[in-house]
């Protein structure tokens, strides 16, 4: 594609242009944002993160990789071709629209937003798609699965180059469909704003992430700009609380789901267990019962996103609940370590780590639990400061002992982080701070008695544990709380021998 196709498709961001005309008919062979990966013949796009600005290497740019021009949003050298936009996370979008030429069109694209069950909502699209006999992709926080080629990146939403370039891949290798988690950040940065998508979900609103974003409302509202990005017959599929909110935009379809009457789409009679969950739901093809592995009850809301989706395009709805039971679930969501059972009691892995989510997993646990919850917990650094009291309000209102520790510090002192936690704890509570997490974890399971369910939460399916960015260790959650169960069950089998 030349270069002057490009950057009329970015017209309207520029505010200053510095190419030579003869240079807008040569073909442009990429589009980078990472210099690592410039290669010969491309355009590069200069911007300033957090801590690193890669207008101040333009010039080893141009010479060691080759680059044909870049765009910035700073005036750089006018020995070097470029054009200045005022944004370049939007003319990104629309440069990767252009370059790899709308390959959403191809597909069928679901795209799920919220605070909580983002994942698990995008991994059942997948699924169910799966089983329908298609496929497809999937990106998200847990893993991102491009056609059979699984590999985990760090944003719940790659930037959007990286989307467009998935989505070809797919189309191009016979995929029909393309799911994934959109998160807030990404509505805000515009990394998903060139994209159309067919059925578009809400699961909910709660605080978090106003580290980043300066309010609630701003918030709010970057979670909405999703259902801006439908296709002309798209849907969007809402949780009734939301439903106001969601009728503020003109989209082509609403489509509602819930416990009250209004829901099209109305969940009752959950029962769970840690054998899954079961619910009545009634809509226009009448009153059905829905079976999930899944535990706990705000499962039978994400499993219905899915499947008013899914009915509303077209597909049977018996099919859909019967493909939906085959689900065993997402890594680290609400995720049981069965070996616990062999002590008398029960271990769940989750990745809650918001006031909300940490209140609706211990409410599942309470429901659950023949005894006592014990709940592990701690707030992550580099992240909204505001939720960290209100965590430790949750947990020690809810759990019968809260074990505070080390979350992921991400260059933040741990200690600061923890103080700034404790000053949420309840008077009268059972609460004990741990700092070393493995330590933690091992004194949780060290004072369960039979009956009791360990509750380890706020890093799910996370492999390392981020002190710094330069220092991580390996730390998942499940793996450690396995090796702290069998080495006592071993201990116990020692003592009866």
């Amino acid at each position: 594609m030349k270069l002057g196709h490009l950057l009329k498709s970015i017209g309207k961001f520029i505010v200053f242009e510095n190419i030579p005309e003869e240079l807008k008919n040569v073909e442009v062979t990429g589009i980078y944002n990472n210099s690592t990966k410039a290669k010969p013949g491309s355009l590069f796009i200069c911007r300033q993160g957090r801590s690193f600005d890669s207008h101040t290497i333009v010039d080893t740019i141009y010479r060691e990789n080759g680059v044909l021009a870049f765009v910035t949003e700073k005036e750089i050298d006018s020995r070097f071709p470029y054009v200045q936009v005022y944004d370049s996370r939007l003319a990104e979008a629309y440069l990767a629209d252009t370059f790899y030429e709308h390959p959403y069109n191809k597909l069928i694209v679901f795209g799920v937003t919220g605070t909580n069950g983002k994942t698990t909502c995008a991994h059942l699209f997948h699924h169910v798609m799966q089983q329908l006999g298609l496929t497809g992709s999937l990106s998200g926080t847990v893993i991102n699965d491009i056609m059979g080629d699984k590999f985990y990146i760090h944003n719940t939403t790659p930037d959007a180059l990286t989307i467009m370039e998935n989505m070809v891949r797919t189309a191009k290798n016979g995929g029909s469909y393309y799911s994934m988690e959109v998160s807030s950040h990404s509505l805000d940065q515009a990394r998903v704003e060139t994209i159309r998508f067919d059925v578009a979900g809400l699961t909910n609103i709660t605080r978090d992430h106003l580290d980043y974003h300066p309010t609630f409302e701003h918030y709010v509202n970057a979670k909405l700009h999703l259902f801006d990005l439908l296709k002309k017959d798209g849907i969007a599929v809402v949780n009734e609380d939301y439903a106001s909110l969601a009728a503020s935009k003109t989209v082509p379809r609403l489509v509602t789901f819930g416990t009250s009457e209004k829901a099209k789409y109305r969940i009752s009679d959950v029962t769970t267990s840690l054998n899954g969950t079961t619910f009545m739901l009634s809509s226009p093809f009448g009153t059905k019962k829905v079976y999930t592995q899944m535990i706990g009850e705000y499962n039978a809301y994400n499993v219905t996103l899915v499947l008013a989706g899914l009915v509303e395009m077209g597909y049977e709805i018996d099919e859909i609940i019967s493909y939906i039971s085959t689900f065993r679930g997402v890594d680290g969501r609400f995720e049981p370590v069965p070996e616990a059972k062999k002590l008398g009691i029960d271990v769940i892995i989750d990745f809650a780590h918001s006031p909300d989510a940490l209140e609706k997993v211990i409410l599942s646990a309470r429901k659950l639990a023949k005894g006592r919850v014990i709940v592990v917990y701690g707030a992550g650094g580099q992240a909204d400061r505001g939720k960290r009291p209100m965590m430790a309000e949750v947990v020690t209102k809810l759990a019968d002992i809260a074990i505070l520790t080390t979350d992921d510090p991400r260059g933040e002192d741990p200690e600061q982080i923890i103080k700034e936690v404790e000053k949420g704890v309840q008077p009268n509570s059972l609460s004990l701070t741990v700092m070393d997490r493995r330590e933690a974890i091992d004194t949780a399971i060290t004072l369960a008695t039979r009956g009791d369910i360990v509750l380890i939460t706020g890093r799910g399916h996370e492999p390392y544990q981020i002190f710094t960015d330069t220092l991580k260790i390996p730390f998942k959650d499940r793996d450690v709380t396995l090796d702290i169960i069998l080495s006592k069950i071993n201990k116990n089998h020692g003592r009866d021998s």
